[in-house]
């Protein structure tokens, strides 16, 4: 408590007051941040109300992360322009720090996302569902073979990923175009795809999409197209855009290729009778 006579408050006490920990006193003042005002004959560290201001200041600072370096070259001398200049610098690192929060952020959600919709599936069944309009970024067209290996392929997916800003799992996977599909030419994707908002978006359409998962290797993917495109003519349907080609979180949910899930998409119409 306040020493009534000398006005002074030993290190505990100042701490108290301001909530913080004496070990956080005791640092500053072994880093030249902010000392005592003196030490008493008996050895004990205290602090006057004169330093109020000074403390409050600093903790102020610290509340919105100003590095404590920095905090002592500021306040060797400090000044509205110096404060100004810092507080630039750190708005900078802010900025830098919540960009990094948001793509945490995205990720975590497309995992709860990916592992939600994979809950509710049966793999191999094709359905025909209405779909939301939704953006996507296209690469440029860059032909993959699907005989190339999966090594190839991801480092293909992740200059592409890198590219237009995206880390961790985006939702992303390759096109085949739909005069590909109906030929049945399913060995050669056209460009990839990420499902994700900016200026270089485009709108992938709304509507009726036949939709089906698939579980296996790449190497094995043919045989889904061709099942999804029998399912399509039997149900009396016509293609109406290109086959979207998902990978959801391959390697993230197993070691095994044979056990990895692609969703297949592509919108579709009644087929109207030539009579």
């Amino acid at each position: 408590m306040i020493n009534d006579v000398q006005k002074t408050f030993f290190t505990g006490e100042f701490a108290k007051l301001f909530d913080v920990k004496k070990d956080t006193l005791l640092y500053y003042d072994k880093i030249d941040l902010f000392k005592p005002a003196g030490v008493h004959e008996n050895g004990y560290r205290y602090y006057t109300l004169e330093q109020f201001d000074h403390f409050i200041a600093i903790q102020s600072l610290r509340a919105v992360q100003f590095p404590i370096k920095e905090l002592k070259q500021y306040f060797t001398e400090p000044s509205r322009e110096r404060l100004q200049s810092l507080a630039a610098d750190q708005i900078k690192k802010v900025k830098q720090e919540i960009e990094k929060l948001q793509d945490i952020q995205a990720f975590l959600m497309r995992v709860m996302e990916t592992t939600h919709e994979l809950a509710n599936v049966k793999i191999g069944e094709v359905l025909f569902q209405e779909l939301p309009e939704e953006p996507v970024v296209l690469s440029a067209s860059n032909p993959i073979d699907f005989n190339t290996p999966v090594e190839e392929i991801s480092r293909i997916v992740g200059e592409f990923l890198k590219g237009v800003g995206i880390k961790g799992a985006a939702a992303n996977g390759s096109v085949l175009k739909k005069e590909q599909f109906r030929k049945r030419h399913y060995h050669q994707s056209d460009q990839l795809f990420c499902r994700m908002d900016g200026p270089a978006a485009v709108k992938k359409p709304g509507g009726l999409y036949a939709v089906m998962y698939d579980q296996g290797t790449f190497d094995e993917i043919e045989s889904a197209y061709s099942h999804l495109l029998d399912e399509i003519e039997k149900e009396g349907m016509m293609l109406d855009g290109d086959v979207y080609e998902e990978y959801l979180l391959h390697s993230l949910m197993s070691k095994d290729e044979a056990e990895y899930i692609t969703k297949l998409s592509v919108k579709v119409k009644k087929r109207v009778d030539d009579n």
